[in-house]
């Protein structure tokens, strides 16, 4: 048996690699996750076969390495098989980074949604009739819905992956900040060099020092959807960090703890929202960051933003937490926490002391 790859792209912002793959009897479009542990690594879709198909599938090919063919009355195309020309093919990455559609000559051949590899589903593909095991049918509004997604997808990578958006960014989180806090005093790079930029924009009002992320919220969170209600509306987020002037030392500390997150949202393929935690123990007698979305907990103030993409931004506060309220809220909720508050209009300002009564 000999494999060619007929088409090779990379994710602008995930460690993924997508390939269209040519075996002796089959097609199939793959994304390729470098750094999941199997069997989670690898996303696949039938694209066609290449030869007369069997009348059963057979499942076991996959332990000798090769892809299984569609049975009869899974596929539409010819049934002696058909061949995909290298020709015309072009990958399309949706603008989460972790999905992309396959397309030859304008038309779709085969798409990995973000949500292929859940529930059994692995895609779909022109070629495929009804619901089979590697690939879905894809009817006309599947099309139509994965092809708007796949084409916003292109033009955002377009504009974004040579870093020139990051002035007018940059600019759009300055803005927000200093209407919030005046003059930023302090501006700190917290992406290593290395692309997508991003920053803390720090300034003080009334005794409190205050950071807030600039850049994450350029990108869309992948696998949001997967978990969440009307996921458009919390699918992208900035950090933020309060903190009383005389223990704002520690402030560092949520910086480095905003780096690393904002590194491992497309690297681990993640997202992150109003009460989830983050274990950092750099602060001393805490444990843990508790996120807390401004939009959830009425009251909390926060930088006003303008739309990104049509989304609303989401502020997360990350509110240290000790050891004992951490394991709490790991065990109940953010709701029954928030109920402990001591004073819950200042919960996102760190003065040193725990902020629930447990």
């Amino acid at each position: 048996m000999s494999n060619k790859i007929l088409l090779e792209s990379e994710s602008p912002v995930c460690p993924i690699t997508a390939h269209v793959e040519q075996a002796d009897d089959t097609v199939y479009f793959y994304l390729f996750n470098i750094l999941a542990k199997s069997p989670d690594n690898v996303r696949s879709c039938w694209v066609c076969n290449r030869k007369p198909a069997p009348d059963e599938l057979n499942e076991h090919t996959w332990q000798r390495d090769r892809a299984p063919m569609m049975p009869k009355g899974g596929f539409t195309h010819a049934a002696e098989g058909i061949d995909i020309s290298p020709e015309g093919l072009k990958i399309l990455w949706f603008e989460t980074g972790d999905a992309a559609l396959l397309m030859q000559n304008g038309n779709v051949l085969a798409v990995i949604p973000p949500w292929s590899g859940y529930q059994g589903f692995h895609g779909y593909a022109r070629y495929a009739a009804g619901q089979q095991l590697y690939a879905w049918e894809l009817n006309e509004q599947a099309r139509d819905a994965m092809l708007d997604r796949a084409f916003r997808g292109d033009m955002f990578w377009e504009k974004t992956v040579d870093g020139s958006y990051w002035k007018d960014t940059q600019a759009f989180h300055i803005a927000a900040a200093e209407r919030f806090f005046g003059p930023h005093t302090q501006y700190y790079a917290i992406d290593g060099g290395k692309f997508p930029p991003r920053a803390v924009i720090e300034g003080k009002k009334n005794g409190i020092v205050y950071g807030f992320t600039a850049g994450i919220s350029h990108f869309m969170m992948p696998r949001i959807e997967m978990y969440v209600r009307n996921a458009e509306e919390h699918r992208r987020i900035e950090f933020g960090f309060a903190a009383e002037e005389a223990v704002s030392a520690v402030k560092m500390q949520a910086y480095n703890c905003f780096m690393s997150l904002a590194q491992c949202i497309h690297r681990d393929l993640t997202f992150f929202a109003h009460g989830h935690t983050n274990t950092w123990d750099g602060i001393p007698g805490f444990h843990a960051f508790l996120f807390v979305n401004t939009r959830a907990l009425r009251g909390l103030p926060a930088p006003q933003y303008d739309r990104v993409g049509g989304d609303q931004v989401n502020l997360l506060w990350a509110v240290p937490v000790t050891k004992e309220e951490y394991e709490f809220v790991v065990r109940t909720d953010i709701n029954e926490l928030m109920r402990r508050a001591k004073d819950i209009s200042r919960i996102h300002i760190f003065d040193g002391r725990p902020k629930f009564s447990l």
